[in-house]
């Protein structure tokens, strides 16, 4: 899955938790800031591609993740306090799982699980570099932020 497949599944997968927010009348401009996050360093896994190592080894873990959003919650910390270490580890830590979770739909095979496992996993749905595929992911995304964003749209929508 190429950068706008992943910004877009990571949009469409943390859609679902500002609705929630929403619903238990929680102030949803933190999640709001951790989808956002999350959207844009959902992409950071394929930094192997820059530094020629292995695409879909160590950068495609769960470590990785955890170290992704350990990193991030120090540095929200640090510079914000609060609550904002929280976001910085939602978002670094569910950005890299969300880049997993796409590219364990395309064809080529990695180790999520490494090193406590050495299973491979790929579901073959589609190519990683189909266009289709990565700009209906992208749209299906944008689409289901403004709507979990808001709602209100749908009624607006509905009237025309």
């Amino acid at each position: 899955m190429y950068r706008e497949g992943h910004i877009g599944l990571s949009l469409l997968l943390s859609s679902p938790f500002i609705f929630l927010f929403r619903v238990f009348e929680i102030d949803v401009n933190y999640i709001v800031t951790a989808c956002l996050l999350m959207a844009a360093l959902s992409s950071i896994p394929d930094v192997d591609v820059q530094f020629e190592v292995k695409h879909r080894g160590i950068t495609h873990t769960v470590i990785f993740g955890v170290i992704v959003g350990f990193t991030l919650s120090i540095l929200f910390s640090y510079f914000t306090g609060g609550v904002y270490w929280l976001i910085g580890f939602i978002a670094g830590f569910c950005g890299t799982i969300s880049h997993l979770i796409g590219d364990a739909l395309t064809y080529s095979k990695f180790k999520p699980f490494y090193p406590f496992s050495n299973r491979e996993v790929a579901y073959g749905l589609f190519k990683a570099s189909s266009k289709v595929v990565n700009r209906g992911i992208l749209a299906l995304g944008i689409f289901t932020f403004i709507i979990s964003y808001n709602p209100s749209i749908i009624t607006q929508l509905l009237k025309y």
